[in-house]
C-alpha cells in the first residue's frame, strides 16, 4: 500500500470522527438568551375580607385576578390592579364542612375546582355566585390516595388530571415513588377514573438510593399535549393526550452553572429529625410549569441554598420557552424566593409574582416585573 494512500485514508478517518464529535457537541448545547428581572410596579395587598397566608398554590386568571389557596388559610382572590382582596372563603370555619384543600385549578374561572385529599373529592366553587356548586366523588379504591399538600392537579376540557399515591404511604418511605405506580390519574367530570398514566423516573423509584424527598416536578396541559418536567432528567416530556402515554417527545433544557439539576444523593435514608432544614441538600425543583395562551412555556425553579449551613434560604429562577420558535430565555441569576415571591403568570408583557408567604416581612405584595 503506497504512502500517499495511507495518508489520505488517515485524513478521511480524522475528518469522519471529527465531524461526528462536533455533531454530538452541538446537540448537547442548547442555545438560549439571558435576561434579568426588573420590578416595575408593586401592589400592597389588603386583606379586608379575611386573613390569608402562606399559599400552597396561586394562579393568575381572567387578566386581572390572582386566585390563591392555602390548606389552613382557605381561598383568597385578589385584584391585580390595586391589591384588594375581592373574595375570601374560610373553609375551616364551618365544622360541618371543614375542608383542607390539597391544591386547585382555576383555568375555567369563574369556576374553581379544588382537590380535597381526606375525602378524595373535587369541590366546584363559583366565584360569581360566591358558593360551592357541587362536590364530585373520585372513584378511588382504598389502596390509592391523594397527596395531602402539594399534589398536582389540572382540569382540561372535561377531565381532571390528578396526582395519586399509595394509601398510607408517607413521602419519607424509601419506596414511596415505586409504590405509587402510575401516579397520574385521569378522571371524567363525574369523578370516574378513566385511566392511570406515567410512572416516576427511575432516578427516584430505586429504593437503594437516598435523597431528600420532595415534589420535584410539575406539569401543564396545552393544545392536547401534557408537558411534564422532572428537573433531574434535564428535559421536558411531551405526551399526546390522544395516544397511549407509552412514548413522549423531549424538549431539552438549557443548563446554567448556578443550578444543580442532578438529584443530590445522601448517605442514608432521610430523617427530618436528624437533618435540620438549613442543612438539607435539596436539588432544584420545578415549582411550576405554566403555559400561557401565546404559546409561551415557563419553568419556575425553586433552588435550595446547599452551600451555607447557618439558616434556610431558597432562590428562584425563571426559564421561558417559545413553543413556536423553539427559543429559550433564561434568567441570568437567581433571586431570593421570599423577597420576590412565587411566579403566577403573565399580564401583557409583565411577569406576575405573588409574595404572600409572610416569612420575612409583615405585608404581602403583588410584584410586576419585566425581562431586560
Amino acid at each position: 500500500m503506497n504512502t500517499n494512500f495511507m495518508i489520505q485514508r488517515c485524513i478521511l478517518y480524522i475528518l469522519f470522527f471529527g465531524f461526528f464529535s462536533c455533531k454530538v457537541a452541538n446537540e448537547d448545547q442548547i442555545d438560549f438568551d439571558e435576561f434579568d428581572l426588573n420590578v416595575e410596579d408593586v401592589k400592597v395587598i389588603n386583606d379586608k375580607l379575611g386573613f390569608f397566608q402562606k399559599p400552597e398554590k396561586s394562579q393568575f386568571v381572567s387578566d386581572s385576578l390572582i386566585v390563591s389557596v392555602g390548606g389552613f388559610s382557605g381561598i383568597s382572590i385578589y385584584n391585580l390592579n390595586n391589591g384588594e382582596q375581592i373574595d375570601f372563603v374560610n373553609t375551616l370555619s364551618d365544622p360541618k364542612r371543614s375542608l383542607i384543600f390539597s391544591t386547585f385549578d382555576a383555568t375555567d374561572f369563574p369556576d374553581i375546582y379544588l382537590l380535597e385529599s381526606k375525602r378524595k373529592m373535587v369541590y366546584h366553587y363559583n366565584f360569581d355566585d360566591k358558593e360551592f356548586v357541587k362536590a364530585i366523588n373520585l372513584g378511588l379504591d382504598e389502596s390509592t390516595s391523594v397527596p395531602v399538600f402539594g399534589g398536582k392537579f389540572k382540569k382540561y376540557q372535561d377531565d381532571f388530571y390528578i396526582e395519586l399515591n399509595a394509601a398510607e404511604t408517607s413521602l419519607l418511605d424509601a419506596e414511596y415513588y415505586r409504590k405509587a405506580g402510575k401516579f397520574l390519574g385521569v378522571f371524567d367530570s363525574n369523578g370516574k377514573q378513566v385511566r392511570r398514566v406515567i410512572e416516576y423516573p427511575k432516578e427516584i423509584t430505586d429504593s437503594r438510593k437516598h435523597f431528600v424527598p420532595d415534589n420535584y416536578y410539575s406539569f401543564d396541559i396545552y393544545d392536547d399535549k401534557l408537558y411534564i418536567c422532572f428537573p433531574f432528567e434535564k428535559f421536558i416530556r411531551v405526551y399526546n393526550l390522544n395516544e397511549n402515554f407509552e412514548t413522549y417527545e423531549s424538549i431539552h433544557l438549557p443548563l446554567k452553572d448556578y443550578m444543580e439539576l442532578d438529584l443530590i444523593g445522601i448517605p442514608k435514608k432521610f430523617d427530618p429529625k436528624l437533618i435540620p432544614i438549613e442543612q438539607r441538600q435539596v436539588s432544584a425543583r420545578v415549582s411550576d410549569l405554566l403555559i400561557v395562551e401565546r404559546g409561551k412555556l415557563y419553568l419556575f425553579f425553586a433552588i435550595n441554598d446547599n452551600k451555607q449551613n447557618e439558616f434556610y434560604r431558597e432562590f428562584s429562577s425563571l426559564f421561558e420557552l417559545d413553543l413556536d420558535k423553539s427559543m429559550w430565555r433564561v434568567q441570568i441569576t437567581p433571586v431570593d424566593l421570599y423577597e420576590f415571591g412565587e411566579f403566577v403568570g403573565v399580564s401583557g408583557k409583565k411577569l406576575v409574582y405573588f409574595d404572600a408567604a409572610l416569612i420575612n416581612k409583615d405585608n404581602k405584595f403583588i410584584n410586576l416585573a419585566v425581562m431586560k
